[in-house]
């Protein structure tokens, strides 16, 4: 067989091997929002739109490595800047699309690993759990059913995948420092921590909606992590993070996602104002905006501004709380 005709056959074989791969490049193509939802699952359509919007400046910079599919569930390794992450992805009615539900896959890549039921939450992980783990798994339980009342919602068993720090947390957490976690749809991935709030409530906001990651992690930081801007240094970094546009700039999901990726406290600002209009509006009122949010055609500020306050409000009386900071 001539030599040229090997090559043509195994570029050809190479690119029918790599469905992943070839989903990626055609959703970047996209160039409406119709055509975007044919590549991602419809529950998380939001959330994964605003991160990786198609021809966005942020999604121009991820370069795929490699990918790995299992059945009908798979995974797209990526690199940005100096980090390596990687987008789920599952096959509904023979479309691969990306997904925030990873239950199938991790299954398969936690197939020989031991599951510990501790007050309604599966425990997966591939020894047992050390005696400070298990006292970090009742912690974890305790808050679990304070987050029950505050989102006033019971949520069926779900996983909590426990990985060791080094080739366990690359593979299933995609991250590699200890205490580093993620929440997919009812399951939660960490590293040598089994007591992570953070992404506990992420797992009961997913069951409102999602979609913009400045509400998201406000709303996880707010519920599952203590106050973030309280030094004089980080209540500076996040008033100057307001002076630049307000909290409202970060609204835009690319931007908030760029920002963090430069090591900006848009972090500390997402809690901070999802605090402020917890305390003044109540929960009742940050639940349907996670519910809204799942529409990604809403004016997300407008929103906000007709049932809360205008972003003016807002923004001045964050000011004034950081000022006290300093």
């Amino acid at each position: 067989m001539p030599v040229l005709l090997v090559l043509l056959l195994c570029t050809a074989y190479a690119q029918t091997n790599q469905p992943l791969h070839e989903r990626w490049n055609s959703y970047k193509k996209c160039e409406t929002v119709e055509e975007a939802k044919l590549f991602i699952d419809k529950r998380n359509f939001s959330s994964i739109y605003s991160f990786v919007q198609p021809e966005s400046e942020l999604i121009s910079k991820f370069e795929p490595i490699k990918e790995d599919t299992f059945g009908n569930s798979g995974r797209l390794f990526l690199k940005i800047y100096e980090f390596q992450t990687w987008i789920a992805f599952k096959k509904i009615d023979g479309r691969w699309v990306m997904t925030m539900d990873e239950n199938e896959l991790l299954e398969h890549l936690t197939a020989s690993w031991i599951k510990t039921e501790i007050g309604g939450v599966i425990y997966v992980s591939s020894a047992p759990l050390s005696p400070e783990a298990l006292k970090e798994a009742e912690t974890f339980v305790r808050k679990n059913d304070e987050l029950q009342k505050l989102f006033a919602i019971n949520l069926p068993d779900f996983h909590y995948y426990y990985a060791k720090v080094g080739e366990e947390a690359s593979n299933i957490v995609g991250e590699m420092n200890k205490g580093a976690g993620k929440a997919r749809y009812r399951a939660i991935k960490s590293v040598e921590c089994a007591d992570h709030v953070h992404e506990l409530v992420h797992i009961y906001a997913f069951e409102f909606g999602n979609g913009n990651p400045f509400v998201d992690e406000g709303v996880a930081t707010t519920f599952g992590n203590s106050d973030m801007s309280q030094s004089p240094q980080k209540a500076a970094e996040v008033l100057a993070l307001l002076n630049e546009g307000g909290y409202q700039k970060y609204l835009d999901g690319a931007t908030f996602s760029r920002a963090n990726l430069e090591r900006k406290s848009v972090y500390a600002l997402a809690q901070l104002t999802m605090t402020y209009w917890y305390k003044k509006f109540g929960m009742e009122k940050v639940k349907r905006l996670l519910q809204a949010e799942c529409d990604a055609t809403l004016d997300i500020k407008k929103y906000i501004e007709d049932n809360f306050e205008k972003a003016d409000e807002t923004n001045s009386n964050l000011a004034q709380f950081l000022r006290a900071k300093l």
